[in-house]
């Protein structure tokens, strides 16, 4: 097992970014728990504190490749091309919802062909094997693809987790598996979970190659994913990385975080904010300054609320469609 630590193999553009994506992906999260609270919106699934490894990892792979994410994965969406006012769609269950056609809660299940996301599930870990098989198929008919496929800690302890990181390290597939390690599985703390909290540990069982990295640390995770995706590139098969990351919101607006985590706790994820760690970063290095990393969240913010008001008008899905795109 590695530990990856800060490295520069990103230019300054690349960085900004990154941010902005970060950016948008808070400003998303943070505009549907104020439509939830108004009674606008049904569901919220926080991402927030997940931004770092989420960004870095979807842009360590290529436009043909393969994201295979779990309900969580707002920022990774990002990053492939969705926009804010496609997210909005789904959000408010619109007609025009290209995620689902306004059939699914936000984020939950959900996919999105033309981006190259697979199916989303809320089905826990049931994603994992999926990834395995998209990069067999690659594999037969000799592409050139990677399966970014991404997941919660909780998701580790499914037989599904086993059953596609064993496929792919048997069968040597290109895949990177990047677990988010918040430290929780809905309400379950990791020490409840494993007697070994190191996720990437588990890879030597497997074969393949293990990597724990800051998740709060977004030059390291890009470095680590880069390094995961040439790895599979060249056909030395899949890598787990382990992201450590601290959980910043409830698991979703239906839980209550504060019912099994201590005030200092929480406080101290808030502390663990990978966008506030970026930003100071890249103040240091004076690419940009404090106040212009303000204004682009502050524009991102306001790209929200009006992708919101735009959303919500829009038109309703009819009833002769609730059975339009669906097998039979």
């Amino acid at each position: 097992m590695a530990t990856t630590t800060r490295a520069d193999i990103a230019t300054r553009e690349e960085y900004l970014q990154l941010h902005r994506w970060m950016c948008m992906a808070k400003a998303l999260d943070d505009r549907m728990h104020i439509l939830v609270k108004q009674g606008r919106a049904p569901f919220v699934g926080s991402s927030r504190g997940h931004e770092g490894i989420q960004v870095a990892s979807t842009a360590a792979i290529g436009n043909d490749d393969w994201l295979v994410p779990h309900y969580r994965g707002l920022a990774n969406a990002i990053v492939r091309g969705l926009t804010m006012k496609e997210w909005m769609l789904a959000v408010f269950a619109k007609a025009g919802d290209p995620l689902s056609a306004g059939r699914n809660i936000p984020g939950g299940c959900y996919s999105y062909h033309r981006l190259k996301i697979a199916p989303v599930s809320q089905v826990v870990a049931s994603w994992i094997p999926k990834a395995a098989g998209i990069a067999y198929a690659a594999k037969l008919r000799g592409e050139d693809t990677v399966a970014l496929c991404t997941f919660g800690d909780g998701a580790t302890s499914q037989g599904e987790f086993h059953e596609g990181v064993n496929f792919a390290a048997v069968h040597r597939l290109a895949v990177v598996f990047v677990c988010e390690n918040n430290g929780y599985a809905i309400s379950v703390p990791m020490r409840l979970q494993t007697a070994n909290p190191n996720i990437a540990d588990r890879a030597a069982g497997y074969g393949i190659v293990g990597v724990t990295v800051d998740g709060a640390d977004v030059p390291a995770c890009y470095h680590a994913c880069r390094e995961a995706v040439a790895r599979a590139r060249r056909g030395e098969g899949p890598t787990l990385i382990d992201a450590k990351i601290w959980r910043i919101n409830s698991h979703t607006s239906e839980d209550n975080q504060a019912k099994y985590r201590t005030k200092e706790e929480m406080e101290e994820a808030a502390r663990h904010d990978p966008i506030a760690h970026f930003v100071a970063m890249l103040v240091e290095r004076r690419w940009i300054t404090s106040e212009a990393a303000a204004e682009v969240q502050a524009e991102c913010d306001r790209e929200a609320s009006e992708a919101a008001d735009w959303a919500e008008q829009q038109p309703d899905p009819l009833p002769e469609d609730a059975l339009k795109n669906l097998f039979g």
